[in-house]
């Protein structure tokens, strides 16, 4: 008897860079959200770099029996470099990136794979957003020269939850910082892209600050 392999819909892909949540909880998190999509998924996990603790916990669930694909990097080349190499990885007819850390609850992930029907690429908007109201005149007035420059509106690049199809991936090639502008990239190579409002996780808490010369960096990007 010839047994059926049941395609992947989703693949769902997490970088693991220099910010991360406990990837136990977050790994968990996130697999309530899949499992109530309805679809079928694989989740990859690309370490960049040499992160112990965080591929002591990735093992450490692999042998609780989840089934889940590891790769790891030799060196820390940056979250494009990981998604790059997560992409070439995966065999989901779309792809969902998502952070190693919370910034949406898993809860929220059907309904942006319900939203991804409409469009190549889906990105979220955390919204109501925390935050002081210096970072908030700063978050805005970064995504109003975004606007002004390339006329795409988009109101929250720093959050890394995004849906989009295959043939998005194989058009963009991206390095550096340009992960954060994926969303204007496909659109400026053409694909549909949608924002749509999601709820802002309670354990989205950046602990640090951005300076402003990240934001100096991102307006460089944008012009390149």
């Amino acid at each position: 008897m010839q047994t059926t392999i049941t395609p992947i819909e989703v693949s769902a892909i997490i970088p693991v860079g220099a910010r991360t949540d406990n990837l136990l909880d977050l790994h968990a998190n996130y697999k309530r959200g899949l499992d109530a999509s309805g679809v079928t998924y694989e989740m990859i996990y690309v370490i960049d770099g040499a992160r112990v603790g965080e591929r002591e916990q990735l093992m450490a669930l692999r042998h609780q029996g989840e089934r889940l694909k590891i790769i790891q990097l030799t060196k820390a080349f940056g979250e494009a470099t990981a998604l790059m190499v997560a992409f070439a990885n995966s065999v989901g007819a779309r792809l969902l990136t998502l952070p190693a850390y919370f910034q949406i609850e898993g809860e929220e992930i059907p309904k942006m794979l319900a939203a991804s029907g409409d469009a190549d690429f889906v990105v979220a908007r955390r919204w109501p957003r925390r935050g002081s109201r210096f970072e908030q005149f700063r978050r805005g007035a970064f995504h109003a020269m975004l606007r002004m420059i390339i006329g795409v509106g988009f109101r929250d690049l720093g959050c890394a939850v995004r849906i989009m199809k295959r043939a998005v991936a194989e058009e963009i090639t991206i390095y550096g910082d340009q992960h954060r502008l994926l969303p204007v990239l496909a659109s400026r190579h053409g694909f549909t892209v949608l924002e749509i409002d999601v709820a802002q996780s309670p354990r989205d808490r950046f602990r640090g600050r951005y300076r402003a010369r990240e934001y100096i960096h991102r307006a460089l990007d944008v012009f390149t």
